[in-house]
């Protein structure tokens, strides 16, 4: 993830969309966008690293929650 950007942090984000129910995708595609637009003024590249992280674990878990379901 060093190498990521927040843009491709949201595009990738936005692809593991695909992996969720239609009835989940909007919920969370304004979820993604809402986030990026209340951190988009953050300036701590070490604060931006840790926004980044937590949102690919917050991504992972939904997934894999979706995935036990069976959904």
């Amino acid at each position: 993830m060093a190498a990521m950007t927040p843009s491709h942090l949201y595009r990738r984000l936005l692809i593991n969309l695909r992996k969720l129910p239609p009835e989940a995708r909007s919920h969370y595609k304004h979820f993604i966008r809402q986030s990026f637009n209340t951190h988009s003024d953050e300036t701590d590249p070490e604060r931006i690293k840790q926004i980044m992280f937590r949102a690919l674990e917050d991504m992972e878990w939904i997934v894999k929650k979706i995935e036990q379901r069976g959904l």
